[in-house]
């Protein structure tokens, strides 16, 4: 059961977050729009996959509220990124 969510955790969602942010940094219009058709096809298309071939299965929430929550996760890493390097800029000087 933990290693089924850390797969979950650490392997598409985390990668395609990163990955988008990677090609996308600076412009946020952009990087929202990436990550809103990553996670679409991701919660809408891959998912059924993975439930299919056991993977993993959604049991308490459908479809629509893992893309809910995986597209907030990824507004909400965009805004800590900004937080840190105001942070670490404001430091350094």
């Amino acid at each position: 059961m933990v290693f089924d969510a850390l797969a979950f955790i650490f392997g598409p969602f985390f990668t395609i977050n990163l990955w988008v942010f990677h090609f996308t940094y600076g412009k946020f219009s952009l990087y929202a729009l990436c990550n809103f058709i990553m996670d679409v096809i991701f919660a809408y298309f891959f998912s059924p996959i993975f439930q299919k071939i056991g993977h993993y299965k959604l049991k308490k929430f459908n479809s629509t509220t893992l893309f809910c929550i995986s597209f907030s996760l990824a507004l909400l890493n965009y805004g800590f990124q900004k937080i840190i390097e105001k942070i670490d800029s404001s430091n350094s000087i």
